[in-house]
């Protein structure tokens, strides 16, 4: 390129550029002022020979008078758009009040729009005049066509570099521009990660059931110009009046009316206004909150208000209604302070074990809450940041996109989409799923500050990130402790708060998403709602099947059939080194004695494929925090993700593979009552042993000196199919023969749920049991089953008993009437020991449907009961 020409172009950057902060400045854009001072750094550098030009806010934060400075040569520059005298005049007056002449001996001013005509107003001629310096408006005050005058002046190396950075510039602008008008499939294109969660069953979208809590916050979290209204609600619904009241009475002066002032009336305009809002706000809340504290039960303050001496009597009247009103209002006002923290806050950070739906909770967020509300967001599944280089995972992961902007750094990416969020008035999510699932921790930690701590300067950013709790604590606590506490918030636990209604919707959406049809008992149907990770095994097992009735749930056979599943899963030719993998990882477990953390250096390349398969479902096998310490560097290890599959595990591998060694065996069971698998372990190696008629094992497990403890805690789990009358001798005998009343109470509550009596083990044992009980044994027997340790001496198991016999007044007629014979009769075996309204409507319910064969065949069945008590009922009932 010639010189005319490389003028020629430089020229029209220049007028280029200053045409555009004439557009943006008419459209109210006013930063592009503060992006100027950069930009015109290099070219000002040279042209007014300044070769240590800085950006003076870089020094100090709003540096007085001038943007840029050169301590070399004493020149100091003021960038502005606006050309008016006086804004000249302001400039130089503060030049000298601030005594920057000890600094610089020349001050220009740059015009970055277009300069006026002329500069001969009295005020600046008097301005100049005043001084320290010299300063000719003529010559000092320049715009881009003085510039361009001035790129006459220099040599060819200079006019070239100066060329290829205004090029350089325009380009990345706009690359900008295309990637505001591309922005919809850049956000599109990252709505497809969401795709490929569904597609590996990460995220089941119809089997989500949020915590409604959780839900809210992530509202005010994410789109605070929305929902900030909420807080204003919440504000004025928090009423003083009452507390005043008190207060005046007990001759106290009121700490504030209302909270009314509290709420402006200007409405926000813009996040930056909302943030300013939001500020003063928490302010005045924490003074006020400080002061209600000493009439409050509540707050850090250990004072509490003392009056006077001679209102000491109104105090003492008035104390306890004052506190008790103070405290609510605390409360209330603390529920107010932390939604506008979280509205303030820039880090979401949601921390709990495998299993908890961290995955679903981020994607249905992504999917139902952001895209409804136009949030812009990019969502990184972080088992997706293995696929690049360490040095910035997560930038190079943006820039895949094809619709991404050329950013050459991350500050650059962050920047620009810091002005997406500002144009749409809305926060800019980055969402971070299952961080724990780089393989590279320690050098992702790393990453991952530097990362916050660059997003933490740009004010319209935020981010979600989800990680397993032990990852957390050992590798990323420390990431998160160096950021201010203010702008994170944390969920340790997305289902601790999870309704009983919660838990059906979730287990009916699982249901029907893996198209199951059957019925279940409340026993079943109770004990997969309350075991999540459970209830996702079910539901793969019977995916597409008709499985009829459920009447229980036997974890055992669950497992089984799981394990079978997934090995079958893999090709034919490999499912038996499938198997064999998980014996090498039992076999490790048993001749270490750990039961977590277990090293995979000793597996072999296939082995290793295999276990990395089973860990991406993460839910028989996880990865798990590396071992500290040099000697381990390099070491992954891996743990099953739920204990009692591993002990189901431990237990298949005893049971099929070393049973044929039985002084191995001997030896596992001398060790095991030590090991934090006893409980689990023994429950299904007996379980098998049984099943599969191993007496190697049954012998050792029935040798055992705590066997009949193990025996009645896992009652629940013996399938029927494996009953034998040898169980109803054991039964009968924890019934009969003075056990203690935790063994009574087990067996009893067993029974009472089995209500199938075609098995070995059923209700109609218990009831036989209790037939042959005089009044006194019987009332021992009830106090012993409905008592808990905590007020077995006292009348409260009456309640409980009382309890549940009301339960049944809820059921519809053919419910209370399907209960069965033996139900009914065990019915009227607890009537005589319920209160005494509870034990009027029983009795008249029985009264009403004694002619039916239902419960005409519970009242036969009770006939020869030993009780006189329940002899009494029967008389009442046929009276």
């Amino acid at each position: 390129m010639t010189r005319q020409e490389l003028l020629q172009q430089s020229s029209a950057f220049l007028g280029r550029f200053a045409h555009e902060v004439k557009v943006a400045n008419a459209m109210g854009q006013f930063d592009i002022n503060t992006i100027a001072e950069d930009f015109l750094i290099p070219i000002l550098a040279i042209t007014l020979k300044c070769p240590d030009l800085r950006n003076q806010n870089r020094i100090r934060m709003n540096f007085p008078a001038v943007d840029l400075g050169c301590d070399r040569s004493r020149i100091s520059i003021q960038i502005t758009s606006d050309p008016s005298s006086s804004k000249v005049c302001e400039t130089l007056k503060k030049f000298d009040s601030y005594n920057l002449s000890c600094d610089f001996d020349k001050i220009y001013v740059y015009v970055i729009t277009e300069r006026q005509k002329s500069y001969t107003s009295k005020e600046l001629i008097k301005s100049v005049k005043n001084l320290s310096i010299n300063f000719e408006p003529s010559n000092d005050i320049l715009d881009y066509n003085d510039l361009a005058k001035l790129l006459n002046e220099l040599n060819n190396k200079d006019l070239e570099y100066i060329n290829e950075h205004l090029k350089a510039e325009f380009e990345r602008a706009d690359d900008n521009l295309q990637f505001r008008s591309n922005l919809d499939e850049f956000l599109r294109v990252n709505q497809l990660k969401i795709e490929d969660e569904k597609r590996t069953k990460k995220y089941i979208p119809s089997v989500f059931v949020e915590t409604s809590e959780i839900k809210d916050e992530m509202r005010y979290f994410a789109n605070p110009m929305f929902f900030y209204r909420k807080i204003d609600d919440d504000i004025r619904r928090i009423n003083w009046v009452n507390f005043n009241e008190l207060l005046r009475k007990a001759k106290v002066d009121p700490i504030v009316e209302s909270l009314v002032e509290i709420i402006p009336s200007e409405l926000p305009c813009s996040l930056y206004k909302l943030q300013e809002r939001l500020q003063i706000q928490s302010d005045k809340f924490e003074v006020i909150q400080k002061n209600l504290s000493l009439f409050s039960w509540y707050g850090e303050q250990k004072e509490r208000f003392v009056p006077k001496n001679d209102l000491l009597g109104y105090w003492k009247v008035f104390k306890y209604s004052i506190e008790s009103s103070g405290s609510g209002l605390f409360h209330s006002m603390e529920k107010v302070t932390k939604k506008i923290r979280i509205t303030q806050t820039k880090v979401f950070l949601i921390t709990g074990m495998a299993g908890q739906g961290k995955t679903n909770f981020i994607c249905d967020l992504i999917e139902n809450q952001f895209k409804v509300f136009e949030i812009p967001t990019i969502f990184i599944p972080a088992r997706a940041l293995n696929d690049y280089s360490n040095s910035n995972r997560i930038l190079s992961y943006i820039k895949n996109n094809r619709y991404a902007p050329a950013s050459q750094s991350l500050h650059e990416l962050l920047s620009l989409l810091n002005k997406v969020a500002e144009e749409c008035q809305k926060p800019f999510i980055i969402a971070i799923d299952g961080i724990n699932e780089v393989g590279d921790l320690d050098g992702f930690a790393a990453e991952l500050r530097v990362f916050l701590n660059a997003m933490c300067q740009y004010e319209y950013i935020k981010i979600v990130i989800s990680c397993r709790n032990e990852f957390f604590e050992h590798k990323f606590a420390h990431v998160f402790d160096c950021l201010d506490l203010n702008i994170v918030y944390r969920v340790k636990d997305l289902r601790k708060e999870m309704s009983d209604e919660n838990k059906d919707r979730l287990f009916d959406a699982y249901l029907i998403h893996f198209k199951i049809k059957g019925k279940f008992s409340k026993i079943a149907s109770d004990f997969l709602k309350n075991d999540l990770i459970l209830l996702r095994i079910f539901s793969e097992i019977n995916e597409n099947k008709n499985i009829g009735y459920i009447p229980d749930i036997y974890k055992g056979d669950i497992f089984e059939q799981y394990l079978m599943m997934k090995i079958n899963e893999f090709p034919k030719h490999s499912r038996q080194s499938v198997l064999n993998s998980l014996y090498k990882i039992c076999h490790q477990m048993l001749e270490g004695e750990i039961f977590s953390q277990i090293p995979v250096e000793g597996f072999d390349e296939s082995e290793m494929q295999i276990i990395e398969q089973l860990i991406g479902e993460d839910i028989i096998l996880r990865r798990e925090v590396p071992p500290m310490g040099l000697a381990s560097l390099g070491l992954e290890n891996i743990s099953f993700t739920y204990d009692e599959l591993r002990d189901f595990l431990l237990a298949f591998y005893t049971v099929n593979k070393l049973s044929v060694n039985q002084l191995k065996v001997n030896s596992i069971f001398e060790k095991i009552i030590g090991w934090p698998i006893y409980e689990g372990f023994f429950r299904y190696a007996y379980l098998l042993a049984r099943k599969q008629g191993n007496d190697i094992v049954l012998f050792s497990c029935e040798s055992s000196k705590d066997f009949l403890d193990h025996y009645l805690n896992n009652l629940s789990l013996l399938p029927a199919d494996i009953q034998s009358p040898e169980d109803v001798i054991k039964v009968k005998d924890f019934l009969t023969n003075n056990s203690q009343e935790s063994e009574l109470r087990s067996a009893a509550w067993f029974l009472f749920s089995k209500k199938d009596e075609s098995n070995y083990l059923n209700i109609k044992i218990l009831l036989d049991h209790v037939s042959k009980l005089d009044e006194v044994q019987s009332e021992h027997f009830m106090k012993a089953m409905f008592s808990g340790s905590s007020y077995y001496l006292d009348d409260g198991w009456r309640d409980d008993l009382s309890y549940l016999l009301n339960s049944l007044k809820n059921l519809k007629e053919k419910q209370q009437l399907g209960l069965g014979r033996s139900s009914l009769a065990m019915i009227l075996h607890f009537v005589p020991y319920a209160n005494w309204d509870v034990r009027e409507t029983i009795l008249n319910f029985f009264v009403r449907y004694q002619h039916t064969p239902e419960i005409s065949d519970a009242i036969e069945a009770c006939r020869n009961a030993a009780s006189i008590e329940v002899q009494n009922c029967l008389a009442e009932i046929e009276e």
